[in-house]
């Protein structure tokens, strides 16, 4: 490369020394490096109108949280966004419900509202019985095309570590309550 060309490709941000390197596996829209999904899980979560758009082709799952894509072709020039499923998709979402299995319907506040019921994760052991039966359908059900177990056990993991929230923020509220808020 000649001094001129080096020089004229500093000036482009594909350049640049924090742009993101783009691979075969990276979404064209936040350049994180997507894993692989086979074409039956979005034939089984795109939108109606959508499936025969699915090429029989192995497609890449998003899972960065701020990213709009979901799913995109190694080609990139194939993509599906989060409006494109009938499912939301748990790891993208910020507000309830924020979904974790697929298979079994348990979301991060069902999760959460089972800790504080129990004082432990009996859905975590709910779902591995499940899942060592054979019940479950991941590939199909989950946006990911993988197995929830380890989307489970970090939530488990955030609720354990979090502390203990008291039943209400008022002293005055308990054990007979004294305003109208409690």
């Amino acid at each position: 490369m000649t001094i001129e060309q080096d020089q004229e490709c500093a000036v482009h941000a594909c350049c640049s020394p924090t742009a993101k390197p783009k691979t075969a596996a990276s979404c064209p829209a936040c350049g994180a490096v997507g894993e692989p999904v086979k074409p039956v899980t979005l034939r089984s979560l795109l939108r109606p109108h959508l499936l025969q758009q699915v090429r029989d082709e192995v497609y890449h799952f998003c899972a960065s949280p701020e990213c709009q894509l979901v799913y995109y072709s190694t080609d990139g020039v194939q993509t599906f966004a989060r409006g494109d499923l009938t499912v939301r998709v748990g790891v993208k979402e910020v507000g309830a419900p924020r979904p974790l299995c697929y298979c079994f319907d348990h979301s991060a506040e069902s999760i959460r509202e089972d800790w504080v019921k129990t004082g432990k994760s009996t859905i975590l052991e709910s779902i591995k019985a499940e899942v060592k039966a054979g019940n479950c359908r991941c590939e199909v059900t989950n946006p990911s095309g993988g197995c929830c177990l380890g989307d489970v056990i970090k939530e488990v993991k955030v609720i354990a570590a979090a502390p203990a929230m008291p039943a209400s923020t008022h002293d005055c509220c308990s054990p007979a309550p004294t305003h109208d808020c409690c």
